[in-house]
């Protein structure tokens, strides 16, 4: 989705479900500093905070992730035509970084 339409889907998203918290993906370079992505990151989050203050909002390192969701991909045979597509590889990383999460917190 273009993330100009984000927060519209979270509006409708967020009125049918419950929701208490909100894993964010936290770019970073290799060196643990902040890439260009993260002002962005940033604006997403204040925003979010005040349209939505009762969600609990946590980053998670998404370092490697893409690279992990292609490599989950190629060992569960998806082909390569499909593996080019960038919306799966993102699905699969975002389930990369919740996992993640989750396990971060055990």
């Amino acid at each position: 989705m273009p993330t100009w339409q984000l927060f519209d889907w979270l509006e409708k998203y967020l009125a049918t479900e419950p929701v208490g918290d909100l894993v964010i993906g936290e770019s970073l370079h290799k060196d643990g500093t902040p890439n260009k992505i993260n002002a962005q990151i940033v604006g997403f989050e204040r925003k979010f905070a005040k349209l939505y203050p009762d969600i609990n909002l946590h980053r998670q390192d998404e370092y490697l992730t893409s690279k992990r969701a292609m490599q989950a991909m190629i060992e569960s045979g998806v082909p390569r035509m499909k593996r080019r597509e960038k919306e799966r590889v993102d699905k699969i990383a975002a389930t990369i970084i919740l996992q993640d999460f989750m396990e971060s917190i055990r």
